[in-house]
């Protein structure tokens, strides 16, 4: 029989297919040749019992396979048995051994479940023997622990649960159907919005440790806040009566505030000029306040305020020298001399301030600083307030000028202040006298008045509105 060329090689073809594909599973799955191809290291397991585990089962490392299991041997505690794993997995040996199943009927393999990801490793070294293990519950031992939880039961008791669950869930088909139909779209709309809750839940962890962090000071917080309440709950009768009187103290407040409207800002934007200076010359204030308490102590001494004044005379010269440095070009002036020639500014001590020698000039006095710079319009309010320290509009619109209602009740502008004191004035300043025992005294309108009985002075004082006689100039 005459084979063609098209069939051999077909037949050529299969064999090396075949022969490629026992060779791979010689290698891959029995692990043929793994020692000559160096793809394989070795550790070890120690079991008190195999727990059903064979030889040529797998080796997984968190769920995915990483090798086979070796041999397994006896030993005077129990069992040896050898783990086949693959280069390149670097598996940790903190770990543990689990002898697992794969279903209730199906075949075990051993699980390494290590504790943590850092080394030493397996791969790393002699053979590492693992000690930690864990095994499965043997068939026998757990349908007897089956057998002894349900003979524990006792029926009739189960036929009262079976009775009391029939009254609980009867006539409730419906609303049990909800419920499984509305759980069945809340499961469907998490596993939409899975990787929203799987990102929620890995933030949680930063969450929950800075909680955990700040435990000692949440605990003292929370304390606090309990001893804090508890003192409002205390004083709850005085807070009230507190938030019961800022009403009027609110309103007597705007009231001064819309008095003070035409002339606090214009004080304050006068006053913008006087912190100008003040900043400038702030170290020169600071010396002067340093000296002046000295010189004011020492003055005392002089009059002690026993009738007599105490003179010393103590002649110091050259303690300290005086400086000369710096005095070069000065012309010396003799006291026949009786011109009065230009002084000449451009003398002055150049010693450092730091020398033992007496240091004076005005060169050596605090230098002013830079003056403040000032935002946009801070001085446009600055001057006399139109209309007056009072706020009264005048005719002629400039602030220099204000209009007044004199005494006949006229009104007239000039382009002078009109004060407040001068008698022309309805609102200048009125001087009478009072009785002191009566506190009655009569206004510029003629009309009888009491002191502290009337207006709101008794109202925001009590009866010591008298007060206001003395505070009443200094608030205008």
């Amino acid at each position: 029989m005459i084979i063609k060329r098209g069939v051999k090689i077909q037949l050529i073809a299969f064999a090396m297919i075949t022969v490629l594909g026992v060779g791979y599973t010689l290698v891959h799955y029995l692990g043929v040749g793994a020692g000559l191809l160096n793809s394989k290291y070795t550790a070890y397991v120690e079991l008190a019992d195999s727990g059903g585990a064979f030889t040529n089962s797998e080796v997984t490392y968190r769920g995915v396979r990483v090798g086979r299991v070796g041999p397994i041997k006896l030993t005077k505690d129990g069992v040896r048995i050898e783990l086949q794993l693959d280069r390149g997995r670097h598996i940790s040996r903190n770990t543990v051994a689990v002898v697992a199943n794969r279903s209730a009927v199906g075949e075990q393999y051993i699980d390494l479940q290590p504790r943590t990801d850092k080394g030493p490793y397996l791969d790393n070294g002699p053979a590492y023997t693992i000690k930690d293990t864990r095994v499965p519950v043997q068939t026998a031992e757990l349908l007897k622990n089956v057998d002894k939880l349900v003979t524990s039961v006792d029926p009739k008791d189960l036929g009262t649960i079976v009775d009391e669950l029939n009254k609980a869930f009867a006539g409730s088909a419906a609303d049990l159907q909800t419920i499984l139909d509305s759980s069945d779209k809340l499961l469907k709309e998490a596993n939409a919005h899975y990787d929203s809750t799987s990102q929620l839940l890995d933030n949680s962890k930063t969450v929950l440790a800075t909680q955990r962090d700040k435990g000692t000071a949440i605990k003292t917080f929370a304390r606090n806040l309990a001893v804090l309440t508890g003192e409002i709950r205390k004083d709850d009768p005085s807070i009230r009566s507190a938030i019961s009187a800022t009403g009027p103290a609110v309103i007597q407040v705007s009231k001064l505030i819309d008095d003070l409207g035409p002339t606090l800002p214009v004080l304050l934007s006068n006053l913008t000029a006087t912190g100008q200076v003040v900043a400038q010359r702030i170290d020169g204030l600071r010396s002067l306040l340093i000296l002046y308490p000295a010189t004011l102590a020492g003055a005392f001494t002089v009059t002690p305020g026993d009738g007599t004044e105490h003179f010393g005379l103590v002649l110091n010269f050259d303690s300290p020298p005086p400086c000369t440095k710096g005095y070069e070009k000065a012309r010396i002036r003799y006291p026949q001399v009786t011109s009065n020639p230009p002084a000449n500014l451009n003398l002055g001590c150049t010693l450092p301030k730091s020398s033992d020698l007496n240091i004076r000039g005005s060169r050596n006095a605090p230098q002013p600083k830079a003056g403040p710079k000032l935002p946009a319009g801070a001085l446009d309010a600055a001057g006399t307030p139109p209309g007056g320290a009072y706020g009264t509009s005048g005719t002629s619109g400039t602030s220099g000028t204000s209009g007044r209602t004199q005494a006949g009740g006229q009104s007239t502008s000039t382009d002078s202040k009109v004060l407040p004191y001068q008698s022309g004035s309805a609102n200048s300043v009125y001087t009478t006298s009072y009785d002191p025992v009566t506190g009655a005294y009569t206004g510029p309108d003629g009309k009888r008045y009491v002191v502290g009985a009337t207006g709101g002075q008794q109202r925001l004082l009590g009866d010591a509105s008298w007060k206001w006689l003395l505070l009443g100039p200094l608030a205008k």
